[in-house]
C-alpha cells in the first residue's frame, strides 16, 4: 500500500513513521510549503521524497494533514492533478471538519474519510513512542473508513466511528474538556491569588482537589462526582460567592452564574431539593439576586 502526504508536519510525520516502521505502507511523495520542512519530515520518517503537489505519483492513500483552512484547497489541487484513480482513498486529520470537505475528489471516483487522533503531537518522537491506545475519531465512506481503521489499529490506535455530520460537535467536546478546563483553572487560580496566595502556592493547593475531581468524574460519572454548594442548594454560600466576585471581577461573576445554571441542571439529574429551595437557587443564578 502506498501513501502520499500533503502537509507533513508534526502529526503527519508521526503517523507516517509509525506506518513505515511497522512495514504497513510505502511512503512516497511529501508536499510541504518549503523544501527544508519536507526534508526534515523525510529524515524523521526514514522514507519518502519531497515534491510539489502536481508532481505526486499515484498512491493508494493520500493524507492531507494541513491546517483546516487549506484542506479544501488542497483537495481541489489534488483532483486537478489527475493522479487519483477509482478506489484511491483521500483522508484528512482535522478534528473539526467532516470528510465532505474533500468531496471534489469524488469526480475522480476516489473515496473520502477523515481520521482525527485525540492526542497532542507537540513532540513527534514522544508521540511515536506513546501512540498506542490513542483514540481516533473516524468517519467517511465505509470502504475508506474500514481500511483506515485497520491501519490505525495496527499502530495501536483505537478507532471511534462517528456519525456523519457530527465532527464539529465532536471537536467542540475536546475544546471544552481540554482548552476550557485550562481557562477555568486560570480563573480559579486568580481568585486564590487575589485572596493572598502566591501563584505557585495556589497551584499546589488546587492540584489535589482538581486531580481527585477528575478521578471521580471518570470513575463515577459527572452527576455522582458533583459536590459543593450548588449540589447542596446552599443559596447563602452561593450568594456570598457572587457578591465577592461582583465586587472584584464582574466578568467572573457572570461566568460563575452561567456555569452554575448548568451545574444546577446536573445536580437535578441526581437529586431534587424542596421546591422553594430549587426556585431560590435558580433565581439567584439567573439574576444574581435572591428571590424577592
Amino acid at each position: 500500500m502506498t501513501l502520499n502526504i500533503i502537509g507533513c508536519g508534526r502529526l503527519g510525520k508521526t503517523l507516517a513513521r509509525l506506518w513505515h516502521t511497522h512495514g504497513l505502507i510505502k511512503i512516497q511523495g511529501i508536499v510541504n510549503r518549503g523544501l527544508p520542512s519536507a526534508l526534515r519530515a523525510t529524515d524523521f520518517i526514514g522514507a519518502g521524497r519531497p515534491c510539489r503537489l502536481q508532481e505526486l505519483p499515484p498512491a493508494d492513500l493520500t493524507m492531507i494533514a494541513t491546517g483546516d483552512a487549506v484542506i479544501g484547497d488542497c483537495a481541489v489541487q489534488l483532483a486537478e492533478a489527475g493522479i487519483l484513480r477509482p478506489g484511491d482513498i483521500v483522508f484528512h486529520c482535522s478534528g473539526a471538519l467532516d470528510a465532505d470537505i474533500l468531496s471534489v475528489v469524488r469526480q475522480n471516483h476516489a473515496l473520502l474519510a477523515s481520521c482525527h487522533p485525540v492526542k497532542s503531537f507537540a513532540d513527534p518522537a514522544h508521540a511515536v513512542a506513546s501512540f498506542a491506545g490513542t483514540y481516533c475519531g473516524i468517519e467517511g465512506d465505509p470502504q475508506a473508513t474500514e481500511r483506515l481503521a485497520s491501519l490505525f489499529e495496527t499502530i495501536g490506535g483505537v478507532p471511534l466511528p462517528l456519525r456523519p455530520g457530527c465532527k464539529p460537535l465532536y471537536h467542540a467536546s475536546m475544546v471544552m474538556a481540554a482548552n476550557y478546563l485550562v481557562t477555568l483553572m486560570a480563573c480559579s487560580l486568580s481568585c486564590l491569588e487575589q485572596s493572598g496566595l502566591p501563584s505557585a502556592t495556589a497551584r499546589k493547593v488546587m492540584e489535589p482537589l482538581v486531580r481527585s475531581t477528575l478521578d471521580n468524574i471518570f470513575a463515577l460519572g459527572p452527576a455522582d462526582a458533583l459536590t459543593g454548594p450548588i449540589a447542596r442548594r446552599d443559596v447563602q454560600t452561593v450568594e456570598h460567592h457572587l457578591r465577592a466576585l461582583r465586587n472584584w471581577q464582574p466578568d467572573q461573576e457572570v461566568l460563575y452564574r452561567l456555569l452554575g445554571e448548568f451545574t444546577l441542571d446536573l445536580a437535578r439529574s441526581r437529586t431534587c431539593a424542596p421546591p422553594l429551595q430549587e426556585m431560590a437557587m435558580e433565581h439567584l443564578l439567573k439574576t444574581g439576586n435572591r428571590l424577592p
